[in-house]
């Protein structure tokens, strides 16, 4: 490992960088040998505008805090009371939620008896009269905690009224002591999202609620039966997720006719998490084991948000284990709308109506849904920290969503243009949102609840419960439009120990943004995007410039930080905080339709100090090309028979570093 000596011609003071119309302050300047990185892309967020139009910042933290107020204000009274739902009086839907007292001892192990002291349930819509006879889902409780502590919320020691509750605790009334797993209401075993995802958030409260009895070995438990569940997940001799659930009781993968929801990339999550617990190796081999599936699958397997931890745990893994995982792939599970098992399911572009629809996540031209598109932005951000060559691309995405999700939410569109007639008289700043927006009446606020399920209001608790997990990493800057994502947040389980941020300039030209501190203690400023010191030994509030049209990732370290550079990347207290890597990009979609007539139009980079020399294309097993890098690729008919294969485009730099790309293409 080599040493990187940093030399400071001047003192650097309160500005790390400065435009060209600013006072000019001397340059840090740093030993360096790895290079600048190149940009890696998603073809359909290409297609995004750069900055939306009519753009509008929405305070979705802000809306967090007060969910948590109207959500938990049955907790102002310590007596448990069951909620009187008036579906005609809005007014009686308050309070939403409701204590559970327990008519057994409260005393005992709840690995052994369940958790037995109080709890609290929530609906799953505002005024749902399902609730009061079957009570909440574990989702929605779980999603509660979760949601409210991103958004700042100690949810360990909370009270709207005169006694504090543990609801952090609380928690552990998911975990049934049959089956061993944190899972939704209903029987195990008929749906992966309803068996893995509470499962999921369960793991990353003990993220932030570490020290909660019992809950460690519930998130492990858990972890355990779904390995040893993996093996079982088998078709003729060969692994296949293609199930709609797993008996982990019987050890029985379950299907109900055709209909199939794939474990994903949240199984690869649980392990990792559990590998971050216990440091056990298994652990680790099962989330690879996943990531290894998905990267030879040649399905779109996305459905609900499962597949969101894909490519966030394929980047952890590539840059901290040395794996070589294909997060493009992944990510084009979820941008583009092929997927397999839920026809349309996607991010989505375009507008409903006059609203724009850009980044949001649903069915593809008709339905977009608020908790998906809450969900996905919070680890999608994430992922940018251990691939920072989707940092424009990213975020650009991110800046949509902040822009476009408030559709979601009553008070930002026309009574007109939503299926209740009028706003919550408990809720007056609209914290509770819509279950989803249609591509209908010009775009139209509305749920499942009153058109499926006869309930009285389309306004969804499950969904806002998730809105704390986009509104805890997001905030303003003093440059309109450029905003502050916090990549560490939501980052469970993740290399945290180094605050870092992520900026998106929208704008024509570079900008100079503030960069807000934390805390009173100077630091440096390292850019994790291109590998260089930008700020040493600040104090207080600094400035940075972002480039034009570009993501910036900044990483905070302590003052006077010493660097080490080990091949490719650099290390600071023995974190990484860059690693140098080239780039590829194709310009097509999955499962797009070629001819030999078609142009493949191939982007590449290498960083400074560093040039593409090699590159190889391939169709499955049958190599097209191989030399020279280039820039535009028709192939030869006759070495392809007609049907689909995965492209592959390859490139090597002349300091031996490597990058590919994939696409699910036919040809004909």
């Amino acid at each position: 490992m080599k040493k990187i000596v940093i030399f400071v011609l001047a003192s650097a003071i309160a500005v790390s960088m400065f435009a060209a119309s600013c006072t000019k302050q001397k340059n840090l300047q740093a030993e360096f040998t790895v290079g600048y990185n190149a940009a890696k892309t998603i073809v359909k967020a290409e297609g995004f505008p750069d900055m939306p139009e009519n753009y509008e910042f929405y305070d979705y933290n802000a809306a967090a805090r007060n969910l948590v107020d109207v959500v938990f204000s049955f907790t102002k009274d310590d007596e448990a009371k069951i909620p009187v739902y008036v579906s005609s009086d809005p007014s009686s839907w308050d309070p939403v939620g409701m204590w559970v007292d327990q008519s057994r001892p409260i005393e005992g192990n709840p690995l052994v008896t369940g958790y037995l002291k109080r709890k609290f349930s929530l609906p799953t819509y505002i005024g749902d009269n399902r609730f009061l006879s079957r009570g909440g889902e574990n989702m929605t409780m779980l999603a509660s905690v979760l949601g409210a502590s991103y958004a700042g919320v100690d949810m360990s020691d909370f009270g709207l009224g005169e006694t504090s509750y543990d609801l952090a605790e609380m928690t552990l009334s998911a975990y049934n002591t049959g089956t061993k797993l944190v899972s939704n209401a209903g029987v195990q075993g008929q749906s992966f999202w309803y068996d893995i995802f509470p499962q999921i958030l369960f793991a990353r409260i003990f993220d932030i609620y570490g020290d909660t009895q019992y809950m460690k070995e519930m998130v492990l438990n858990g972890a355990d039966q779904w390995l040893e569940a993996l093996p079982n997940f088998v078709k003729d001799g060969q692994a296949n997720y293609e199930f709609v659930g797993y008996d982990v009781v019987n050890e029985a993968a379950t299907t109900t006719g055709d209909h199939i929801e794939p474990p994903n990339g949240g199984l690869a999550f649980l392990f990792y998490s559990a590998y971050r617990i216990s440091g056990e190796e298994k652990y680790l081999d099962g989330a690879k084991e996943v990531l290894d599936y998905l990267q030879d699958y040649q399905k779109n397997p996305n459905y609900e948000a499962l597949t969101d931890y894909a490519p966030y745990v394929a980047a952890i893994l590539n840059r901290e284990y040395g794996c070589d995982y294909d997060v493009g792939k992944f990510l084009d599970f979820l941008f583009e709308g092929d997927s397999a098992f839920r026809s349309g399911w996607c991010v989505m572009d375009g507008n409903f109506g006059s609203y724009a629809v850009d980044g949001l996540v649903g069915q593809s031209g008709d339905y977009a849904f608020a908790m998906n598109t809450f969900h996905l932005a919070s680890v999608l951000a994430c992922t940018v920290k251990y691939d920072t060559r989707y940092a424009d691309i990213v975020g650009k995405y991110l800046l949509n969503v902040v822009n476009n999700a408030k559709v979601f939410f009553p008070q930002n569109v026309p009574l007109s243009n939503q299926s209740m007639s009028s706003y919550l008289p408990f809720d007056f700043t609209g914290s509770v949102c819509y279950e989803g927006f249609r591509n209908q009446n010009g775009g139209y606020a509305m749920g499942d609840a009153t058109a499926m399920f006869s309930q009285p209001c389309d306004l969804s608790l499950y969904s806002s419960v998730f809105i704390g997990m986009l509104g805890g990493i997001v905030s303003e800057t003093n440059v309109s439009g450029i905003l502050r994502y916090d990549l560490n947040k939501t980052d469970s389980y993740g290399f945290n120990d180094n605050p870092t941020y992520l900026y998106y300039n929208p704008y024509d030209k570079d900008m100079v943004v503030e960069f807000a501190a934390e805390g009173t203690e100077n630091y440096d400023l390292f850019d994790s995007t291109q590998g260089k010191l930008v700020g040493r030994n600040l104090s207080g509030n600094s400035r940075i410039v972002v480039p034009a049209k570009s993501g910036m990732v900044v990483t905070v370290l302590p003052a006077f930080s010493e660097f080490t550079e080990e091949g490719a990347k650099i290390y600071a207290g023995g974190n990484v905080v860059y690693e140098y890597r080239p780039a590829v990009n194709v310009d097509l979609h999955s499962r797009q339709q070629l001819t030999s007539s078609s142009v493949i139009s191939v982007s590449f980079a290498a960083g400074k100090n560093d040039k593409v020399v090699k590159m190889k294309i391939s169709f499955g097993d049958i190599v097209v090309y191989e030399g020279e890098p280039l820039e535009s690729f028709s192939y030869d008919k006759s070495l392809l028979p007609d049907t689909d294969y995965t492209l592959k485009i390859e490139i090597e730099t002349e300091k031996g570093l490597k990058d590919y790309v994939t696409k699910r293409v036919v040809a004909f």
